[in-house]
């Protein structure tokens, strides 16, 4: 019997293929689609599943309430990570980490990588294992160094690494370390990534700093004891942070800061590890927020249902066409239920095979969908048992929404009706367009969702950030002990090239670089009955004039003033006025009472280092000589960028040669930041695009049933002195109604969502009318286009084919 049903729904479907196509072709986009959202949620939902320790692991943060709103910062001092351990707070074990460094050698190899300095507890906490060496303590000493495999065989080829000495280059100084163990490689789906692991204590800045709890400038994390709760560690830090950090009420509030419900102006936090993948306001590596995968959940299934609703439409209105041959097997003894399996299975069929072509077709694309939305993803991942699973699912789920309820129609045909050609069914015109509403309201949702989402992603783009962008060249120095010497030399061999205005440098970037760096760090000093918080910045000469920035009040850093050394800092406004309203250049202040004074050579206008999401913080520029630079900031005329970046990476290659070049356009970092508002903008892009495609497939498929089914009565019309345009107006409106109704639901559910999404954002467009209408435009013309091929060939028949008796 099965091998029967499998013949027939054959059969049926070369029967009509132009309805199998659509079907199927439909499907198998839709499951495409569906199932590359899949393996990109399920790699997010699968962050960190490796770590034991996972659910006891936290990440501590700052909170304030201040000027601007509530303030989060992930950056601490060093001698919290002892104080957890020791004040009782319920910690078992505490971990600082920082990236320190960009060089490690062994003999006369060299590579190119950051130095995580850690605590000797976090290879306690963090589930990385030891593949080879001492598995017991690996840091139990600050001449120790951890390699993970990949950078023990980029170091040592197949040479046995353990009680090896490396060199390891911190703040221009190396420091030899020896080998003590060899880790696993980390995961692709792990939120803390490194390269190879030593002890905090080899940081150059430690001696001055660890006791120092104004200097921030690193996470740290914590395992809690299994007796100890998230909520009773966070009341007992309200208790370490006003021992060791205490707070001035009446000072905090002219500084304008709010106490929060506890009564507290500023207070630690602790952010559970599961969710800092999910946080990208307090996570330090990628990250994403959980309402975006729902988000893209939500665009999967509605893809699906927009391909079943085409399924119930085409096999709805193709079952008239099969009640004699479903009569003549109900005369010959088949039940409803025999009936109901019979048109299940025949589109079970249709789903199982869209599913395969998905699957290949996923296969095919998965490298372009990973350039596309910036992943790594591997087919490898759909044979996962979850994935399986899901898929499998899905398949099911979508098979019953598609065809169970034309199976039901067919299996509940009275059979002496059937062959008297007398049938009580009539056409269910009321859910094919109910369908066809539902479609083109998805679909038109989500067309002017994708330009909403695309106008704020440029607005945020474009939006002013206190100095231009896209004519600013920053440049990643390999070697930063010589970072000034390299930025003095880029200087000098520029200086003939008329298409460079100024060059300068930094120890931070601007926005994201090729090199994926993105750091601030942030310094604090009390100032009387004040704190004086904000980010710190060292720069080279030129400062202002290569980021096009005209001071308030002051001058530049700049050769013509001889006094322009670590004792003078170019500040933002809000940093000034922390000071007093009136404060200009020319103030002087002690920021450390063993220090000399510091005095502001200029005063100018906040900007922003990073993007638009950050909240914008207090700025202090400093040209401190003995500090190392990280970054050359070149700023070129607006010629032939190209040709200006072609002769920057020429130069570039004569002060450092050997050394990639990794330099890049501000705009292009600034941009990086955006990467989740980019991929939303792509992803609902495509889906507006399948969306539409689906519905336009529907549409043409029922367009020729229609048409099929009222042949005769087109004939008729024809006879009586029809036009063709009267013929076509006829057809057309039929199909045009459910659209207009579609826009009118669909304008008020696009508006919402979309108003809520801008909330998220201090900085956000105001939606333009013209977006719905233009959406709505669009809809119309693409609908009249898509049955206008059926309607006019239905117009152009000759009646008398048509009338013809059968």
């Amino acid at each position: 019997m099965f091998k029967n049903y499998l013949l027939l729904a054959v059969r049926n479907m070369r029967k009509n293929k132009l309805h199998t196509f659509i079907n199927i072709g439909g499907m198998a986009v839709a499951f495409t689609c569906s199932i590359f959202i899949l393996l990109l949620v399920y790699r997010h939902f699968t962050y960190d599943d490796f770590e034991l320790n996972k659910d006891n692991i936290y990440k501590v943060y700052n909170y304030s309430i201040g000027p601007s709103g509530e303030e989060t910062g992930t950056s601490m001092a060093y001698p919290l990570t002892p104080a957890l351990k020791t004040d009782n707070i319920g910690v078992e074990r505490a971990t600082s980490i920082l990236n320190r460094g960009r060089l490690v050698r062994y003999g006369d190899k060299t590579l190119d990588m950051p130095t995580t300095l850690v605590d000797p507890d976090f290879l306690k906490m963090f589930t990385f294992p030891v593949v080879q060496g001492n598995a017991v303590n690996p840091l139990s000493s600050t001449s120790n160094v951890v390699l993970t495999q990949l950078t023990a065989e980029k170091l040592f080829g197949k040479e046995n690494p353990i009680g090896k000495q490396v060199e390891v280059k911190l703040a221009g100084q190396w420091y030899k370390l020896v080998v003590s163990a060899i880790l696993k490689d980390v995961p692709e789906n792990s939120t803390i990534k490194f390269s190879l692991l030593a002890r905090t204590e080899l940081d150059p800045d430690y001696a001055a700093i660890y006791q120092n709890w104004d200097n921030q400038n690193h996470p740290v994390y914590v395992q809690l004891k299994n007796n100890v709760t998230q909520q009773q560690a966070e009341n007992r830090l309200r208790f370490l942070s006003k021992k060791y950090l205490p707070e001035d009420a009446a000072a905090e509030k002219r500084n304008g800061f709010i106490a929060d419900k506890n009564g507290d102006f500023h207070s630690f936090h602790l952010l559970p590890f599961t969710l800092e993948h999910f946080s990208p306001e307090l996570s330090t590596s990628s990250s994403v927020s959980k309402p975006f995968l729902y988000v893209l959940i939500l665009i999967s299934c509605v893809i699906l249902l927009i391909a079943s609703f085409n399924f119930v439409n085409l096999n709805v209105g193709l079952s008239f066409a099969r009640t004699k041959e479903i009569g003549i097997r109900k005369c010959l003894g088949a039940g409803k239920k025999q009936i109901w399996l019979q048109v299940w299975g025949e589109s079970f069929i249709m789903v199982l095979v869209s599913v395969l072509l998905s699957i290949a077709g996923l296969i095919i694309l998965i490298k372009n969908f990973n350039e596309t939305f910036s992943n790594t993803m591997d087919a490898a991942m759909l044979l996962r048992p979850v994935v399986v699973c899901i898929i499998v699912l899905m398949m099911i789920v979508v098979s019953f929404i598609a065809s169970g309820y034309p199976s039901t129609i067919m299996a509940k045909l009275k059979t002496v009706e059937i062959l008297k050609g007398k049938l009580t069914v009539k056409r269910p015109g009321v859910l094919r367009n109910a369908l066809i509403v539902t479609q083109f309201v998805i679909a038109i949702t989500l067309i002017c969702c994708t330009m909403i989402i695309y106008q704020q992603f440029n607005y945020l783009r474009s939006a002013p950030l206190g100095y231009n962008t896209t004519t600013l060249i920053s440049i990643p120095i390999k070697d930063d002990e010589r970072g000034r010497e390299i930025v003095n030399q880029m200087r000098t061999r520029l200086a003939t090239q008329g298409s460079v205005i100024s060059v300068t440098g930094s120890d931070v970037n601007l926005g994201m670089g090729n090199d994926h760096s993105s750091s601030t760090s942030i310094s604090c000093f009390t100032y009387g009955d004040k704190t004086i918080c904000g980010q710190t910045l060292n720069v080279d000469i030129d400062f202002l004039k290569a980021l096009g920035i005209a001071p308030i009040s002051g001058h530049d850093f700049s050769m013509d003033y001889a006094a322009d050394t670590g004792s003078m800092i170019i500040a933002t406004k809000s940093y000034a006025g922390q000071f007093g309203k009136n404060t200009t250049a020319g103030f002087s202040y002690f920021g450390d009472s063993t220090e000399p004074k510091i005095t502001i050579a200029a005063i100018i206008p906040d900007i922003r280092l990073k993007s638009f999401n950050d909240i914008q913080k207090p700025l202090a520029i400093f040209l401190t000589k003995n500090e190392r630079l990280d970054y050359i900031w070149i700023r070129v005329r607006t010629g032939n960028l190209t040709a200006t970046m072609d002769i920057i990476k020429k130069t570039y290659a004569s002060v450092e040669p050997g050394v990639e070049f990794n330099g890049s356009y501000v705009n292009e970092n600034i941009d990086r930041l955006y990467s989740e508002e980019r991929m939303m903008a792509n992803l609902f892009s495509v889906a507006a695009i399948i969306a539409i495609i689906l519905s336009c497939m529907g549409l043409f498929g029922m367009a020729s049933i229609i048409t099929r089914q009222r042949i005769k009565e087109i004939g008729v019309r024809k006879v009586l002195g029809a036009s063709v345009s009267g013929i076509v107006v006829l057809v057309s409106k039929e199909f045009i109604r459910p659209v207009i109704i579609a826009l009118f639901i669909a304008v008020p559910i696009a508006w919402w969502a979309m108003i809520k999404w801008l909330q998220n954002y201090s900085f956000r467009i105001h939606i333009e009318w013209w977006v719905f209408v233009l959406a709505g435009v669009a809809a119309i013309v693409v609908t009249a286009c898509t049955i206008s091929f059926q309607s006019i060939k239905a117009a152009l028949t000759n009646p008398v084919k048509s009338l013809r008796t059968e």
